[in-house]
């Protein structure tokens, strides 16, 4: 479907830049107030409750459902907005285009496991960061508030729970937060900057704040560059959702499978790793990066093709 008539997105890209935002505020406060009113209606509860409610293990599923639909209203409406007011075809605004090649997959899934590495060193790195203890107790006290609510809403008993995690946890987040950080937001300030380069870490930036943690902030931020020099070099959303959902996925996993020992998933939730491994990720990292780049796709002819 194409939308040539439908040009809102064709205005100014820093004031299409501020109602991008204005639209994604929006979207959050209704994703925010849908995912708790339907929450306070299965178990019956008022709003006043539900956060003491949500980190209850017996309401772990609800929570899931809840966070899932939050997520979806959020991500799904300022996206789809991008998408469908740009001109030419909806899908392919959005990133829904081709993947091109299994050797494609195959590179994404080795960045994935290689930004394990990566992600860990720079956790060890921000440790090392000196800063007030004031702020240093904030950092802890937000990380085990964190921790806390994640073992809470992935409490697990069985392969059935594993499933319904990867998919609520892992697959939702991933497709959303794709859809919304490279797909529009990554778009949206590369049509401003006319470059790709700022665009990419900015987005990274604001990807990393989002999830609001300090001793992860290097971690996700070095993830976010990394899926946004894959969308820039393959043109195709699905595989930066691959990569988040194996980041994601094998979290979830490593969490089953240490379900009934406290000690190894405080262990499993603490990313830190040697600082060399993640000098050696970098360097692959950067390897296969330019091997996707090597196969960049002429937008000219993408984008007449998709007219």
């Amino acid at each position: 479907m194409n939308n040539d008539k439908r040009s809102l997105f064709q205005m100014n890209p820093a004031m299409r830049f501020i109602i991008f935002f204005i639209m994604t505020g929006i979207s959050l406060l209704l994703g925010v107030m849908i995912s708790f009113s339907v929450v306070a209606f299965v178990l019956d509860i008022p709003f006043s409750s539900l956060s003491t409610a949500l980190l209850a293990p017996q309401n772990a599923k609800i929570a899931l459902v809840a966070n899932a639909i939050a997520a979806i209203i959020s991500f799904l409406i300022p996206s789809w907005a991008v998408g469908f007011f740009a001109k030419g075809n909806i899908a392919h605004n959005m990133g829904f285009n081709k993947i091109g090649g299994l050797y494609k997959v195959l590179i994404v899934v080795v960045l994935a496991f290689s930004g394990f590495a990566l992600s860990g060193a720079l956790a060890t790195a921000t440790e090392l960061i000196p800063i007030p203890k004031d702020w240093n107790d904030w950092a802890v006290a937000l990380e085990e508030s964190y921790k806390k609510a994640m073992v809470a809403i992935t409490n697990m008993k069985s392969g059935n729970d594993l499933f319904v995690n990867l998919l609520l946890v892992a697959f939702v987040p991933a497709v959303m937060e794709e859809l919304y950080f490279r797909g529009a937001l990554q778009k949206t300030i590369k049509d401003w900057f006319g470059n790709a380069i700022p665009a990419i870490i900015l987005t990274a930036i604001i990807f990393s704040a989002f999830h609001f943690s300090f001793f992860g902030f290097l971690s996700r931020m070095a993830l976010g560059v990394m899926l946004g020099f894959i969308y820039e070099y393959t043109k195709t959303i699905w595989l930066p959702i691959l990569l988040h959902f194996i980041n994601n996925g094998v979290a979830i996993v490593g969490l089953y499978l240490v379900r009934n020992d406290v000690q190894k998933t405080n262990q499993l939730m603490d990313e830190g790793m040697p600082i060399y491994w993640g000098a050696a990720a970098f360097v692959l990292i950067i390897f296969l990066l330019l091997q996707l780049k090597k196969d960049i796709p002429n937008e000219r002819l993408e984008n007449d093709l998709h007219k």
